[in-house]
């Protein structure tokens, strides 16, 4: 007898999100996350010392939602409230968000989809970026996707895609296998790319295909404390340190096609950090 369609478990989902002192923009996050279409979730809220009544706010929602998990703990940054998150984590998919930052209602259902394949081992959607002045909005990520050339290797592929867009750099807009995800950690020695060193080290893990939807799911607000120009940005010698790990991890004897990426993807990094500094000065 065949079972019931109805009757098969969705898999858990969990949800990282680290807060400081977000509570202008956390109502806003935790509506979009409570009220996503996908509801097997686990939504695991980390507290990182914050000094407003952020602390306050996640408390109701909790009150309200059985799904949500609190963690308190003294302010360490967010690569370290996110490695509690992975602690605790029991999903078997894990994404994460940030606090002032939003997601459609179907992100967790859209981004869950292509591992429906069993070839997916990562999953990333578009972005759209909310300027909190209310000037514009802008989408990002939603071009049509490079795909992996029949002779070219996975990191050579990876490399290529770090030279096109941004879609590789966050942490967030994706959706990570759980079991591989808690393998790694946020490396909270860095104050600079943090984001691109954990999803690299997790490309490196897994071995499956990645899956775009080129819609824009995420929702990005810039403008906050913790979205403007950092000045980690602005030194040189933090995209050098970035630079020097990207080399370690494409390894020895890399192919003349991974050589080549990553001499533009320096030239990028160059161009960006002029960028950040003109902008910082703006």
């Amino acid at each position: 007898m065949q079972p019931n369609s109805q009757s098969i478990k969705k898999p858990l989902v969990s949800i990282i999100i680290p807060i400081y002192n977000s509570e202008k923009l956390l109502s806003p996050c935790l509506d979009s996350v409570t009220n996503q279409t996908y509801n097997n979730l686990e939504i695991i809220l980390i507290n990182d010392g914050s000094t407003d009544h952020s602390s306050k706010i996640i408390k109701e929602y909790a009150n309200k939602d059985h799904r949500i998990k609190i963690i308190e703990e003294k302010n360490q940054g967010q690569s370290a409230a996110r490695n509690q998150g992975l602690k605790i984590a029991k999903g078997e998919y894990i994404s994460f968000i940030d606090s002032d930052d939003k997601v459609e209602k179907t992100f967790i259902e859209k981004l869950l989809k292509p591992y429906q394949d069993g070839k997916t081992s990562l999953s990333i959607c578009g972005m759209r970026r909310d300027f909190l002045n209310g000037k514009r909005t802008e989408y990002l990520y939603l071009s049509p996707i490079i795909k992996k050339g029949k002779n070219e290797s996975s990191k050579s592929y990876i490399l290529r895609l770090l030279t096109k867009d941004g879609r590789l750099y966050s942490s967030v807009n994706k959706l990570y296998k759980g079991n591989l995800a808690k393998e790694i950690s946020f490396d909270t020695s860095l104050n600079f790319a943090e984001d691109t060193k954990f999803v690299l080290e997790y490309l490196k893990k897994s071995t499956g295909e990645i899956s775009f939807i080129k819609e824009p799911l995420y929702i990005y607000n810039f403008g906050s404390p913790e979205s403007t120009i950092k000045k980690t940005a602005t030194i040189w010698q933090n995209w050098q340190i970035s630079y020097n790990y990207l080399k370690s991890w494409v390894g020895l004897n890399p192919s003349f096609q991974e050589l080549f990426w990553l001499k533009i993807i320096l030239l990028r990094w160059r161009i960006s950090f002029y960028r950040s500094k003109i902008r910082a000065k703006s």
